[in-house]
């Protein structure tokens, strides 16, 4: 498809050897490597703009776009009402058996993401995992504890599922 005489100019999202692909290919490109995209909610934002904002980013195309956001970083201040806007809007908090359950279906040996999970519904996605949610569950929301090899689900996750921190202050932000 990249080298189809019709092919104007090339966009390509996703991992290094798709980028470098377009890059090779002869023809105009756009690349971007994967996405891991954090937003912080600070204490004087306007958080419930900030939550549909962050949910119509993350459940379009069931987050399979690498400019969503994969974390929320939320100011200690404005933490109940956070999670309160989130649920309103049809996330689910998951529970820490739960978010074990996603990590053991969503992450391979390897490090990386199953491809069965990829764009698909979070109540399709928890179901595959072992639990259910409501039918109308738009997000599932995991705690962890921080971000690196040690915490696998802090990934790109593409799919509806997104990390949450609380954090005191913009600088611990």
């Amino acid at each position: 498809l990249m080298s189809h005489p019709k092919t104007g100019v090339i966009l390509a999202t996703g991992g290094t050897a798709l980028v470098k692909a377009a890059y090779s290919s002869g023809k105009p490109a756009y690349g971007v490597g994967p996405g891991n995209v954090p937003a912080f909610i600070e204490r004087t934002s306007d958080l419930k703009k900030a939550v549909v904002d962050i949910m119509a980013s993350k459940c379009f195309d069931n987050g399979t776009i690498c400019a969503s956001e994969q974390s929320i970083i939320v100011d200690t201040p404005i933490d109940a009402e956070v999670r309160e806007a989130l649920t309103e809007g049809g996330s689910h908090f998951c529970s820490p058996d739960e978010t074990a359950l996603l990590e053991k279906l969503m992450i391979t040996p390897g490090g990386g993401i199953n491809p069965k999970i990829v764009g698909q519904s979070s109540p399709k996605i928890a179901e595959m995992a072992g639990f259910t949610v409501p039918d109308f569950t738009r997000m599932l929301v995991v705690e962890i504890g921080g971000v690196g090899k040690e915490y696998p689900l802090s990934v790109e996750k593409l799919s509806p599922v997104i990390c949450y921190y609380t954090v005191d202050g913009w600088e611990a932000g």
